[in-house]
């Protein structure tokens, strides 16, 4: 009986044992899934160095210059700009830019809305060793011409014609036409009528007048007119009427100009004065200049049209001066001696006579050296 339970206590363990020897089975093949798919977006490096700053643009300062008359102070660089105030003789500006012609100066001036104006170059005297950046500028279509000398701009070809403003020297204008004569020039100027003046062509440089249309006083072209200098028609003539009120006066003259050596020594102005209606005088100033001198030689020439002779008085500081009494209508390089440095001022009025007198005058004025 004994035998027999231990018999039966051993068997399970050799069973156990049997099945625990047994080698494990190995499968011979292996169901395998593809590999999964990896992004291949990968974020780019780190920069390793800081990014450099932009690369400084040079800017040159403002250059500072020096007024040599009292100038206006204009929206852009040219007289058909509108006005924006007036600077006196001697008054420091800053200048930044010039235009592309090199005509006109760019300045500082805060009470405009950009804080900036226009001048022209000439009446402004540089320090030594000053520059000026330039700006290109566009240039206009069609015929050109460069003003020579400060002119009127006309409402018609003539001087009898209302004066419109004024044109300084070396401006570039548009030429859009001419008279039959050829002596009058029809420009491009915003604030006459319909855009349009009219200045004497005798102080346009220019290669284009065959090129003109031949316009009446209204701007209308010629019917049969030719192109070339002379088309064959009479110039218009106006009816003589009381001047146009400039508004100018003694203490604001129509024209302010300081001669210098290297600078400006000539000016030519056109005007036209009438009494007992109309405007009655004309105001011009100048400041002559001498080298090593006390008094200064000028060359005056007057010429006059109309109905009447004119007076010329000329002042120095208020008080007479006797050298006037020898200017007169029809005086060609008259030479006159006036003292030097001090601004002269003219006044030009018609002569007594009965009725309206009406006196068209061009007036040049030169300062030897």
């Amino acid at each position: 009986m004994k035998r027999f339970c231990l018999l039966m206590t051993i068997l399970p363990l050799l069973v156990t044992a049997c099945v625990s020897l047994q080698p494990l089975t190995t499968p011979t093949s292996t169901a395998s899934l593809p590999p999964t798919a990896v992004p291949t977006h990968t974020q780019p490096p780190a920069p390793t160095d800081t990014p450099l700053p932009p690369a400084a643009t040079a800017t040159l300062a403002p250059a500072t210059g020096t007024l040599t008359i009292k100038v206006n102070v204009r929206s852009g660089p040219a007289t058909s700009y509108s006005s924006l105030g007036q600077l006196d003789s001697g008054q420091k500006v800053q200048v930044t830019l010039q235009d592309g012609t090199g005509g006109w100066y760019r300045i500082i001036y805060p009470s405009a809305p950009d804080g900036a104006g226009w001048v022209a170059a000439q009446f402004v005297q540089l320090s030594a060793g000053a520059l000026v950046p330039q700006a290109p500028t566009p240039t206009p279509p069609g015929p050109q011409g460069q003003v020579q000398q400060l002119l009127n701009v006309r409402s018609g070809p003539g001087t009898t014609f209302d004066s419109l403003g004024m044109v300084q020297p070396y401006t570039t204008v548009s030429l859009t036409g001419k008279d039959a004569t050829a002596s009058w020039f029809q420009i491009k100027y915003p604030k006459g009528p319909g855009g349009f003046g009219w200045v004497t062509a005798q102080f346009v440089q220019t290669g284009d007048a065959d090129k003109l249309p031949v316009l009446d006083q209204y701007g209308t072209p010629v019917p049969g007119s030719t192109s070339g200098p002379s088309g064959g028609q009479p110039t218009p003539t106006p009816t003589i009427g009381p001047a146009f009120n400039d508004g100018d006066s003694a203490s604001s003259p129509a024209v302010q100009i300081t001669f210098t050596s290297a600078g400006t020594r000539q000016f030519t102005y056109s005007g036209q004065v009438s009494a007992p209606q109309g405007d009655p005088q004309d105001w011009v100033q100048f400041t002559p200049f001498a080298v090593n001198a006390n008094d200064a030689i000028l060359i005056f020439s007057l010429t006059c049209t109309g109905n009447g002779s004119l007076t010329v008085t000329m002042q120095l500081a208020g008080a007479p001066l006797s050298a006037g009494s020898g200017l007169a209508c029809g005086d060609t390089n008259k030479l006159l001696t006036l003292p030097a440095g001090k601004p002269i001022t003219l006044e030009l009025a018609p002569a007594p006579g009965d009725g309206l007198q009406f006196v068209n005058y061009t007036l040049t004025v030169e300062n030897m050296p």
